[in-house]
């Protein structure tokens, strides 16, 4: 899962690049995840609303080319290093608001980030930076301020959207996708 002011490789939650000094933020993160009995499945990540921490123009333009670079080379690998394997990918606009949606496949369901299993459950702890705006598991207080979104153990779909609660100043790197597709 994407936390605060953490960089994202493939735009899915692992560093961008070291010694980054901007770093790329995503104010809502959805997963949509089908599984299958035997643990594997496939998911479709959606990230909404991706921005930089930058303010400068020229900083903002880095970052938007590490970003791209990443959607679309070198984050693919360290992605699917951990049992995933991208199906498709896409960024879009809709009006000043980036998305990227990563549709994969997994061969175990560890391979899903965040997600805990137990004998009986599985679980997806949130921490207290974030709010759970919907999904289709219960949801549950837990250890210092932190909230669980639980799932029965054979459940088949899961579905949860999380928001970062505050960001700090950022910019929203929309303008400059529709710059790069025209």
């Amino acid at each position: 899962m994407v936390t605060r002011c953490q960089c994202i490789t493939v735009l899915a939650a692992c560093v961008l690049a070291a010694g980054l000094s901007g770093c790329i933020l995503v104010r809502t993160t959805e997963h949509r995840i089908n599984l299958r009995n035997d643990g594997s499945g496939e998911a479709v990540l959606r990230l909404i609303d991706i921005r930089t921490d930058e303010q400068a123009d020229s900083l903002v333009q880095r970052d938007f080319r590490i970003m791209m670079s990443s959607f679309d080379h070198e984050g693919i690998e360290d992605f699917e290093q951990n049992g995933r394997k991208i199906i498709s990918k896409r960024l879009f606009t809709r009006d000043d608001t980036l998305y990227a949606e990563i549709a994969y496949s997994f061969s175990a369901t560890g391979a899903i980030e965040g997600l805990r299993m137990t004998r009986d459950e599985l679980y997806l702890v949130v921490n207290g930076g974030r709010e759970i705006v919907r999904t289709n598991g219960h949801v549950e207080s837990w250890q210092n301020g932190t909230q669980r979104i639980v799932w029965q153990r054979d459940a088949q779909r899961l579905l949860f959207q999380i928001r970062e609660k505050t960001l700090p100043p950022s910019t929203s790197l929309a303008r400059l996708y529709d710059q790069y597709t025209r």
